[in-house]
């Protein structure tokens, strides 16, 4: 459950790394040459000259457009998303019984060092983070029911064991004679189950059924969600450098550090962290085509690498809300389906994840003037992330996610007495994907206000 914060917070530092300089002013209408202009007639062109009215002003721009040498800009991204299916590994949307809905505030200060060279802090602050739980819908699940499967064995193994134990029966036989105590509804004696977390809990004297009848509780439990962790999540450092820049393209390199400022070491695993725990490098390839002065068609890419691992302690099955106590390491938790780690274990991701968006941005001014602060944006974008893992054990061979999103942006500079801001607003709906926990919509409203030292 916590990669559904780190896609939400993701997102909205992408949303927030954009345009990085304010919309410049129609350039697509070049004068014309000498000659051409001689040979016009006079009146036509006293005409243009009387029509002709100041520079048109288009709310549109590229992502890789960094800041002018000594301007700052400051922004604030405030992001609502609720979500209640996930997706599988082979595509297929199920519904696990959860129900997000999540706020992420972020702050962005930016610098221009130079015309080409800007610098970027962000800070992400999870101040919503709750998730309401179905029973019904998760136990229609098949992550349900492969938990079922997983502790109705442990429990067989257990009495097989205990079967053989006393000599009344040895090898396969055991588990035979453990499949027709169920089928006949035998009554068994109490006894003591074994988590892969290393806790135990007592099994009473009864009835084989109705002993089996309490292992889904224990599943349901063990998944039972509870209002999250809030607070600072991972912070990024970055810089941006406008290797081109020119009427029509723009093309632009960013590198920046994320660093484990979130909350996740000791959070519970009911309780869902505000951070990864990990320090990501990210490396950002920005391209922006300029092919008429209202339009800027955008690609951007950050693909990330895990720099240095970071350390998660195991929760409880009993109760998630609370750390693990046992011993995962045991024969019995190995055998009931332990990973084998310790209770404090890392958490990791090998190889490279990408991030990215393509983007059509156009400003409103060539419809009439009255638009000029106005801008419509609409994108693609995909979260292809590197396979993750907790100690030696994968346990997400790597999100895909693919959504559409559709805005709008009112900048002050194009009103006729210009303000430095803006404000941003965005709808984000989720497409398809492979083993997302949570998938989720969103809506994303940003203010800024920038201006010179």
């Amino acid at each position: 459950m916590a990669s559904l914060l780190k896609q939400l917070m993701l997102w909205t530092i992408l949303a927030m790394a954009g345009a990085t300089s304010a919309s410049a002013q129609e350039e697509e209408e070049a004068a014309a040459p000498p000659t051409e202009k001689a040979a016009e007639d006079p009146a036509k062109a006293k005409k243009k000259k009387k029509n002709k009215g100041p520079p048109l002003y288009y709310a549109s721009l590229g992502l890789g457009k960094t800041l002018p040498e000594g301007f700052y800009r400051i922004r604030s991204a405030n992001r609502f998303a609720t979500g209640d299916s996930g997706y599988d590994a082979n595509g297929k949307k199920e519904n696990f019984g959860y129900d997000l809905t999540a706020n992420v505030n972020a702050i962005a200060l930016e610098y221009g060092m130079s015309d080409r060279f800007s610098f970027l802090l962000l800070m992400p602050y999870v101040s919503k983070n709750n998730v309401a739980f179905n029973k019904k819908k998760f136990r229609e699940s098949a992550r349900y029911t492969a938990a079922v499967d997983l502790y109705t064995a442990a429990f067989k193994a257990k009495l097989a064991a205990g079967l053989q134990a006393q000599g009344l029966c040895s090898g396969a036989a055991c588990s035979t004679q453990v499949e027709a105590l169920i089928t006949n509804n035998a009554t068994l004696p109490s006894s003591t189950l074994t988590l892969p977390t290393g806790e135990t809990t007592t099994i009473p004297a009864a009835p084989a059924q109705n002993t089996l009848a309490l292992l889904p509780e224990l599943v349901s439990n063990a998944a039972t969600p509870s209002d999250g962790a809030i607070g600072l999540s991972d912070v990024d450092f970055g810089i941006t450098y406008s290797l081109v820049s020119t009427r029509t393209n723009v093309f632009a390199l960013g590198v920046g550090v994320r660093m484990p400022f979130g909350k996740f070491e000791d959070v519970p695993a009911a309780q869902r962290p505000t951070g990864e725990g990990m320090i990501q490098l990210g490396i950002r390839v920005n391209y922006d085509y300029h092919p008429w002065a209202p339009l800027w068609l955008s690609f951007q890419n950050q693909s990330e690498i895990m720099l240095v691992e970071g350390k998660r302690k195991k929760s409880s099955l009993l109760n998630p809300n609370q750390l693990n106590k046992g011993d995962p390491t045991s024969d019995a938790a190995i055998a009931a389906g332990s990973d084998g780690d310790p209770n404090s274990q890392t958490v990791s991701r090998k190889g490279v994840g990408n991030v990215g968006t393509f983007r059509a941005d156009l400003g409103l001014a060539k419809l009439t003037s009255v638009l000029q602060p106005m801008s419509v944006e609409t994108s693609l974008n995909y979260e292809l992330a590197a396979p993750e893992y907790y100690g030696e054990t994968q346990t997400n061979s790597g999100e895909q996610r693919f959504s559409y999103a559709m805005g709008f942006k009112f900048d002050g500079l194009g009103l006729d007495r210009p303000y430095p801001a803006y404000i941003r607003v965005l709808r984000e709906k989720f497409i398809t994907g492979k083993n997302v926990p949570l998938a989720t919509d969103s809506f994303t409203i940003e203010f800024a206000v920038y201006e010179s030292f």
